[in-house]
């Protein structure tokens, strides 16, 4: 008898021990732990209930897309477009990345961020969306609007998404260097805003990233003209039909070399010329990977919810 319960110890002992190499623990705002998946920018590449194509994506297979919405007078838990702001990444339970274009004069107390969604028209998916409401809005100090430079946000959340049990909600990766020019990535955005088709159901838009010299090239050809430089704030990508063009602040990511279910944010997007052949501009996220630990340090969070570990 002795024996048999030393044994269900040191199993009971392991199963513990594997469960703990998979989980780690978020301080919060209100001193709880939450439980959330290591491992960062996880995707569901099958979909979780639901397969589409033709440039849409499957439910659940970008769980870190946020939708940033304005707080209405209205109870209704409802998709209303009018109220719909830009899209965000959710980068720790309780923080969400975005551009800072379209708040510059909006107070933390109007806002709230919906994660998990996918048809914004239907409300009766196997997993439900979670909406949160806006603490604290920080943006970059040399934000400078006109140019889009700088024009990263964070959004610190009154409370946590809820991670377990949501498996269609999750963090992405922040990534520290841009991957070379030339490679694949994805937009992913409903299309709402000037200048894009719309879509009730998630988009996802294939795009190659430019180099520099390959952007410059390609913008000096629209109506910014032979001055144009881009600015080390922002980083480039064209898509073979030109339509790149998702709302602002939508996640731009790039699939982990040999991992076929992990991906990297790289890009936010940000502005397209309306002509031929332009590419699209998005925030470079690399370039505020300091700047994200530095701000979410003084929030009491550490960097591990969206640091890259194999």
């Amino acid at each position: 008898m002795r024996r048999l319960i030393f044994v269900f110890v040191i199993i009971h002992s392991c199963i513990i021990s594997k469960a703990q190499d998979q989980i780690q623990f978020v301080k919060t705002d209100e001193d709880k732990a939450t439980v959330t998946n290591v491992k960062c920018g996880a995707n569901n590449p099958s979909g979780l209930v639901f397969r589409f194509g033709n440039g849409l994506a499957d439910f659940g297979e970008y769980p870190w897309m946020v939708a940033i919405i304005k707080i209405s007078d209205t109870s209704s838990t409802q998709w209303s477009d009018k109220d719909y702001l830009s899209a965000g990444t959710l980068i720790h339970p309780s923080v969400v990345l975005t551009s800072s274009y379209g708040y510059e004069k909006i107070k933390p107390n109007e806002l709230k961020c919906r994660a998990g969604e996918w048809n914004k028209k239907a409300e009766d998916e196997n997993y439900l969306h979670q909406e949160r409401n806006v603490r604290r809005i920080v943006t970059h100090k040399d934000y400078f609007k006109d140019s889009f430079y700088n024009a990263v946000t964070l959004m610190f959340l009154e409370k946590p998404f809820d991670l377990n049990e949501a498996p269609h909600v999750g963090a992405a990766c922040a990534g520290q260097a841009l991957p070379e020019p030339g490679t694949q990535c994805f937009g992913t955005g409903w299309g709402n805003g000037a200048f894009t088709n719309e879509s009730d159901i998630l988009k996802k838009i294939p795009v190659n990233l430019l180099s520099v010299a390959d952007c410059e090239t390609k913008m000096r050809e629209t109506r910014l003209g032979e001055i144009f430089r881009l600015h080390e704030s922002l980083t480039c990508a064209s898509s073979a039909d030109d339509t790149c063009k998702t709302e602002v602040g939508a996640p731009l990511v790039c699939p982990v070399k040999g991992e076929s279910t992990r991906y990297v944010l790289y890009g936010l997007s940000a502005y397209r010329i309306q002509q031929d052949g332009a590419p699209c501009a998005y925030v470079n996220v690399p370039a505020f990977y300091s700047w994200i630990g530095e701000r979410m340090a003084e929030e009491g969070f550490k960097s591990d919810s969206y640091t890259y570990v194999p």
